[in-house]
């Protein structure tokens, strides 16, 4: 059963339409990467998955019911997003932001239990923050304030993760450390549907990719069908090798086709 799905999903943003009659969906345990080339779509269509934005025709839905017929608390403990960019404009501890993620289990004015915090403490650890967890968000650097934040998300022990470019302003060693917490989610269960551009990462990780571009789903499916040169090509115009290294997939951008030769 799918937990996620769109249904001739066409997103506009005042006039210009940014993505035409989209279909795919996600199932439990999956790492879905949505991947194209910059002004693509991605994020756009990652603001309508997570019920933040109105499409312009076509439906979203969760567990086969319309995301608008949810209520906002039932959402927000399903699904969790991730934004893209690590702006923190809240005054307050590591440890306590996180547990903004905890937030749509809580009654009004309930306090945390022993459990959430439990909770908040273990996803501290796995994203490598918890020596931040008493200190300020805004005293961290740029990468340091990723990983919080994507603690913040995964706080919420979601059936569904929306992350945009969670892997932006990391530290290669970071980007592969999150990569396999991500995969873990899914071994889990949770469904994870993730803006990436990261080539190596997304066929590394990932089980199936949407590959956007000129408004429309240019190919979906398993990621060693979707990811082979002829088909990246025709994604991002780019020649490229792929191979592997020590049974590790690797796909190597050699020489640019210019962006005028893009499907």
């Amino acid at each position: 059963m799918n937990l996620l799905q769109t249904a001739a999903l066409t997103l506009k943003i005042g006039e210009k339409t940014i993505l035409k009659d989209i279909d795919f969906s996600i199932t439990k345990g999956e790492i879905v990467g949505l991947m194209g080339p910059n002004g693509a779509g991605k994020s756009t269509l990652l603001k309508a998955l997570a019920g933040l934005s109105n499409a312009h025709s076509g439906q979203v839905l969760i567990d086969d019911h319309p995301l608008h017929t949810l209520g906002r608390q039932v959402l927000a403990q399903k699904l969790a997003y991730l934004p893209q960019g690590h702006d923190v404009h809240w005054s307050m501890s590591v440890e306590n932001l996180v547990m903004l993620g905890r937030l749509p289990h809580l009654k009004p004015w309930q306090r945390p239990s022993e459990k959430d915090w439990l909770i908040v403490r273990t996803i501290l650890k796995k994203c490598d923050v918890s020596q931040f967890a008493q200190r300020g968000i805004q005293s961290l650097s740029g990468g340091e304030r990723a990983r919080v934040l994507l603690a913040r998300a995964l706080a919420v022990q979601p059936q569904i993760l929306l992350a945009d470019e969670p892997l932006a302003g990391l530290d290669p060693g970071h980007q592969l450390e999150i990569m396999s917490y991500l995969q873990q989610q899914a071994n889990a269960g949770v469904a994870v549907i993730i803006v990436i551009h990261d080539l190596n990462l997304a066929k590394r990780f990932c089980h199936r990719v949407v590959l956007l571009g000129r408004q429309r789903v240019l190919d979906q499916g398993p990621v060693d069908d979707v990811m082979i040169a002829d088909k990246i090509a025709r994604c991002f115009s780019i020649q490229v090798v792929t191979g592997n290294i020590e049974q590790i997939p690797v796909v190597i951008p050699v020489e640019s086709l210019g962006f005028n030769n893009a499907e």
